[in-house]
C-alpha cells in the first residue's frame, strides 16, 4: 500500500451537482479505477490501502442513503471499498444582517423560518483518520477529494515534513488558496466526469 483516498462527500456531491449532468451520477467505483490507472505504478505495486469517505446523514436516515452508503463500502473490483464515517446533520436559523433588520428569514406564504442544515463533526473527523492512517500506514500519495481551507495544517505538515505528494480532486474554483499551493496536482472533476459518471 503506497497511497490513500479520502473524500468528503458533501464537498464532491455538491461540486457533481454543480456541473449539471443530466441523469448523470458520480461512480466513486470508476473514479477509484481512474485514480489507480492515472496515478499509480503499477511496476511497484503502487495501490490505495485506506479510503475512507465522510458525510453526514439526517436523522433518521433514509433507506436510499443507507443503500448509497453500503455500496461505497462494497470491496474492490466490484465497489469503491471507501469505509463510511457519518456524523450529524445539525439546523441552524436563518436571520437577516443587522444592518437589514435582523429578523428571521421566513418563507412568504407559510411564515415558517428557514432553517440551513450544516454537517457538524466531519472536517475533524477527516483530518482525525487521515493523519491516523498515515501514522499507521506511512502512504506516500494522499488523494483527497475536499476543498475547505481547514485542512490546511494537516495537508502542509504531510507534505513538507513527511514528503507525502497530494493530489486534490475537485475543481480550481472550489478549492481553497491555501491548499493549492501543496498539490502535486488537481484533478479537475469537471475534466473527467464522463469518464467517473454512470
Amino acid at each position: 500500500m503506497s497511497a490513500s483516498w479520502f473524500v468528503d462527500g458533501a464537498y464532491l456531491s455538491k461540486l457533481w451537482m454543480g456541473l449539471k449532468l443530466p441523469n448523470q451520477k458520480l461512480d466513486y467505483l470508476l473514479l477509484r479505477r481512474y485514480i489507480e490507472q492515472n496515478f499509480l505504478d503499477t511496476a511497484t505495486n503502487e495501490t490505495i490501502g485506506d479510503a475512507y469517505y465522510f458525510g453526514a446523514d439526517p436523522e433518521p436516515p433514509t433507506a436510499k442513503q443507507n443503500a448509497f452508503h453500503n455500496a461505497l463500502a462494497f470491496p474492490p473490483p466490484n465497489g469503491p471499498g471507501l469505509r463510511v464515517k457519518l456524523y450529524w446533520l445539525q439546523k441552524r436559523q436563518l436571520f437577516w444582517p443587522k444592518t437589514m433588520g435582523g429578523d428571521a428569514v421566513v418563507h412568504p406564504t407559510t411564515k415558517v423560518q428557514y432553517e440551513l442544515p450544516q454537517q457538524q463533526g466531519v472536517d475533524v473527523g477527516l483530518v482525525f483518520h487521515m493523519m491516523r492512517s498515515f501514522s499507521k500506514q506511512g502512504w506516500r500519495k494522499l488523494f483527497l477529494a475536499a476543498g475547505d481551507g481547514d485542512f490546511y495544517e494537516p495537508v502542509q505538515h504531510l507534505v513538507e515534513n513527511e514528503n507525502v505528494s497530494l493530489y486534490l480532486i475537485g475543481s480550481l474554483d472550489s478549492i481553497s488558496e491555501e491548499l493549492r499551493p501543496y498539490a502535486t496536482q488537481i484533478i479537475d472533476l469537471g475534466s473527467i466526469a464522463k469518464t467517473i459518471a454512470r
